[in-house]
């Protein structure tokens, strides 16, 4: 059996690290924002996030491209896609603890064993 990994959030700097986030995840709550003590190298004051240009030193705005994370994960296992997510919640106020997480109906599923 031959497994293929994929990296979920490709980027090549911080900045982009945020704009693949916000396209697969969602936005980042504004109050969150308010309060990162790193916002203001990431994102304007009306948030809207950007980077400067290596090349030009100029700054550029960054439109994160709007996917999910079933695109992203292509399988047919909606129920892990809905696990994956209930983790990837950015707000640690809603993201669920260790123990909230391993009540998940999805580790709960009883799968088939595979066999090699």
């Amino acid at each position: 059996m031959k497994l293929l990994f994929q990296v979920l959030f490709q980027n090549d700097s911080p900045a982009t690290l945020l704009a693949r986030v916000i396209g697969i995840i969602g936005p980042i709550d504004q109050n969150m924002l308010a309060k990162g003590r790193d916002t203001y190298k990431y994102f304007t004051k009306n948030h809207m996030l950007y980077e400067r240009n290596q090349d030009s030193n100029r700054l550029e705005y960054l439109i994160p491209k709007k996917t999910s994370l079933r695109h992203r994960l292509p399988m047919g296992d909606q129920g892990f896609i809905d696990f994956v997510s209930h983790l990837l919640e950015v707000n640690p106020k809603k993201r669920p603890s260790a123990s909230e997480a391993l009540k998940h109906p999805w580790l709960s599923y009883p799968y088939e064993p595979i066999s090699a």
